[in-house]
């Protein structure tokens, strides 16, 4: 039998050689391109940063400009609208406890109820009309007349509040009070200066 003398390669021993005559892992082709990125970008970085002035041309800008005038500011000008003033002493609420102490005296306990004005009796405040609506209607039923006012707040949120009144005693304005809180109503009473 005759026997074939030819070299032949084992697959495992081909793989073996290819890895040992040289070449870099991937890993180590990725390390230095990256390394090479970040010493560019260095480069730009440090190219791009404002030059250090010296001292001296530094100062001579400044003392040219030394005798400068301060800028006078305008005056303050007053306020185009009134009502961030008028509004706090228009409407003032008050304490439940306050009212009901000068209503049994019959006499201003506060300053704010001692004022000159009539009172209202906020029952709430809604979203939509329709809650609103169905506020006002409960109110009729316990016989209470009552109205919707919309307000919008900051031009972007509209609420509607159900009121009653106004009353231009405090007396009147407690017996309502009393009414609403004896069917489970809460309501905040508000004193509308008339001055």
């Amino acid at each position: 039998m005759a026997k074939d003398y030819a070299r032949h390669r084992s697959p495992a021993r081909s793989a073996a050689t290819r890895r040992g005559r040289g070449g870099l892992p991937g890993w180590s082709w990725g390390l230095l391109g990256l390394a090479l990125g970040l010493a560019v970008a260095v480069l730009v970085w440090i190219g791009r940063s404002p030059k250090p002035v010296p001292q001296s041309a530094a100062a001579a800008p400044q003392a040219k400009n030394a005798p400068q005038k301060p800028i006078p500011l305008p005056p303050k000008q007053r306020s185009r609208f009134s009502f961030y003033e008028l509004l706090p002493s228009y409407e003032v609420v008050i304490p439940r406890e306050d009212a009901a102490a000068s209503a049994k005296a019959g006499k201003p306990t506060t300053p704010e109820i001692a004022a000159p004005g009539q009172y209202l009796i906020q029952v709430g405040a809604y979203r939509t009309r329709e809650e609103a609506d169905s506020g006002r209607a409960k109110l009729a039923l316990l016989g209470v007349e009552s109205r919707v006012e919309q307000v919008t707040i900051d031009q972007t949120d509209t609420w509607y509040r159900v009121r009653i009144g106004p009353e231009n005693s405090l007396e009147q304005a407690q017996e309502i009070l009393e009414r609403l809180d004896e069917n489970g109503i809460k309501g905040l009473l508000i004193k509308v200066n008339s001055g």
